[in-house]
């Protein structure tokens, strides 16, 4: 049983004009938020992350396989360009902060800014 939605025509037409998001996860510790983000099949020279105002954004294109998608029969594999943007929970530290790309993952560790880590106070006996 095959849909209207899922002619290829269809698909690509979709993609065309939406974009594709790809899936973000966004963990914290005491010292570091820490964003991971699937992009297999991207170059590390496509992929484009600023920081600014406390948002996190992640951009970049996926090209497509040249010649495939003419005599593709199906495509459920999104190219094109992409951008996600998050709001960090904490302030973070923007010159610390570092990217690493292994194995289509992204992972982005940034360091929280000293203020906003948990302070540990002694108890002093008098």
């Amino acid at each position: 049983d095959c849909g209207y939605y899922d002619q290829p025509h269809v698909i690509r037409a979709f993609r065309r004009f939406s974009g594709w998001t790809p899936a973000l996860d966004l963990y914290q510790n005491n010292d570091n938020v820490v964003a991971i983000v699937e992009l297999p099949g991207m170059r590390k020279e496509d992929i484009e992350i600023s920081l600014q105002d406390g948002m996190l954004t992640i951009g970049g294109e996926r090209k497509a396989e040249t010649g495939q998608e003419d005599s593709a029969t199906r495509t459920e594999r999104f190219t094109g360009k992409f951008r996600r943007s998050i709001t960090l929970p904490t302030r973070v530290d923007a010159n610390k902060v570092n990217a690493t790309y292994k194995d289509g993952i992204l992972t982005v560790t940034l360091p929280k800014a000293e203020e906003a880590k948990p302070k540990q106070i002694q108890v002093n006996v008098s």
